[in-house]
């Protein structure tokens, strides 16, 4: 009777904690170096992902304190906004409060799984409005920016677990020089890329979200389960790249050993041994 009874509450206590988790979005800084001579400056991306509206704990103004007043060069959005169309009007206030934050070369989004599942008419709505907002929803497109100099390809990569990922018409008409960046849901489409990249940076796995005792659940999406693959930067022979936590929960409305993330990833020039004096 005793045992049943810590036990019940040793269970409510964790379930209690996974829920105040959700409240309690991190913000991690990740510096990289790339090597490209036409890259010379710095170069600052905001990522938000895995928003899942329905099951959000996280406002806009939260993102916006805990960013401060810093302006960024871009700000990232890689999928999975919603689960329902009813869903529309809530992501899109949760977007007015996101494109308050400056942004000097603009918003760039792309698709994720959950997204897919509103499918035909309503999924063109989602994006004529997102659009209208200012943001550039990339569907295995890339927008080619230059500033100050410098060449910056975006390269949108629509999502891999749902399969409408297409890598070649992503990439196409894409130049050998300046720096490019693709902005994917699922990582796991790095394994089907024969291309080079600087960096990219997706989502998809919520760091586990119930990483207790480990997320067996991992396995049915091809991963061992364990955190090290499930977020953090990552390598791969064709680049870098880094798996966000994201913001938003499915399923259940907690997060256990883990919790919400914000990133800001700031991309430098890696010095050349010629230029090391």
């Amino acid at each position: 009777m005793l045992f049943t009874a810590l036990a019940t509450l040793a269970g409510i206590s964790i379930l209690s904690k996974g829920y105040w988790n959700t409240f309690r979005p991190e913000l991690k800084e990740i510096h990289i170096e790339v090597l490209k001579p036409t890259y010379q400056g710095e170069l600052k991306i905001l990522h938000l992902t895995d928003i899942h509206i329905e099951k959000l704990s996280v406002s806009p103004d939260k993102v916006k304190e805990l960013v401060g007043d810093q302006t960024f060069d871009l700000i990232a959005l890689t999928g999975d906004y919603l689960d329902r169309v009813t869903s529309i009007e809530p992501f899109l206030a949760f977007l007015d409060g996101v494109v308050q934050i400056p942004s000097r070369l603009g918003i760039y989004a792309v698709w994720g799984n959950h997204d897919w599942v509103i499918k035909g008419d309503m999924l063109s709505v989602l994006k004529k409005e997102m659009e209208k907002r200012g943001v550039v929803v990339l569907c295995n497109q890339s927008k080619t920016i230059h500033d100050h100099h410098e060449t910056i390809h975006i390269i949108g990569i629509d999502d891999h677990y749902s399969g409408h990922s297409d890598v070649e018409k992503a990439f196409k008409n894409i130049p050998a020089h300046g720096t490019r960046i693709i902005l994917t849901h699922d990582p796991l489409v790095v394994n089907n890329m024969n291309y080079s990249f600087d960096y990219l940076i997706c989502g998809h796995f919520h760091s586990g979200q119930i990483y207790y005792p480990i997320p067996v659940h991992s396995l049915k999406m091809g991963l061992k389960p364990f955190k090290k693959y499930l977020c953090g930067l990552q390598q791969h022979a064709n680049g870098t790249y880094y798996i966000s936590g994201g913001l938003g929960q499915t399923g259940a409305n907690i997060r256990i050993g883990c919790r919400p993330e914000i990133t800001i990833h700031t991309l430098k020039a890696r010095k050349r041994k010629e230029q090391v004096a």
